[in-house]
Order: structure tokens, then sequence, then C-alpha cells
């Protein structure tokens, strides 16, 4: 799939994602503060702490803080999150959404063109 039309995909998942009517919004636009992921080994959840504007993950079988991602990783102020199969997209008050491999959390490259 070209880079540009991934790109579409996973940000229309992150719009048909919002939550509740009740959820917290942004000028107007609800967000997510909360996403589960498995696989075989893990079950996280992860979490936009929008207190501190970071993404923490969790143990989701024991509630453990796992990890926690900011500004200070590169990653900028976490505001709102959505899943994507394996990618995790973060987006912030400001600037573009970043997208997100899952498990390693790490900035997923684009195909070249």
């Amino acid at each position: 799939m070209p880079a540009l039309a991934a790109l579409a995909v996973l940000a229309g998942l992150w719009l048909a994602s919002a939550g509740p009517a009740d959820a917290p919004s942004r000028d107007g636009v609800q967000v997510n503060r909360l996403v589960r992921w498995q696989d075989a080994q893990r079950d996280w959840l992860l979490v936009a702490d929008r207190s501190s504007h970071e993404l923490v993950v969790y143990d989701a079988r024991t509630g453990s803080p796992l990890q926690r991602l900011g500004a200070d990783d590169g990653l900028g102020e976490v505001d709102s999150i959505a899943r994507a199969g394996d990618r995790l997209l973060v987006q912030g008050a400001e600037g573009p959404a970043k997208v997100l491999t899952l498990p390693d959390l790490h900035a997923a490259g684009l195909a070249a063109r």
C-alpha cells in the first residue's frame, strides 16, 4: 500500500475511533485517551496522560506502569491516541500526528515512493 494511502487509512481509523458523546473534547472533536493492545506475550493499556502530556504504558493484568514516553523521548506532547492494528497514532495539541509501531513504540517509517 503506498505510504500516503496507508497514512490516510490510519487517519480515518483515528477519526472513526472517537469515544462516546461524553468523552473529553478539544475544539468540538472527541479524543481517545485509552487503548488496549495485546499480543502473545503482552497485554497493555496505553494511556494519553493529559496532565503530564505523556504516553503511559501499563500492564493490563497487574496495573503496573511499564513505560512513559513524551517530549523528552521525541514524541512531543501527547493529547490523544488511537490504534490501528500494530500501529498507534499519537496526536498532540499542536503539530502532526506521530505513528508508532507496536510493541516497540518506535516511529513508523513511511515507505519510499
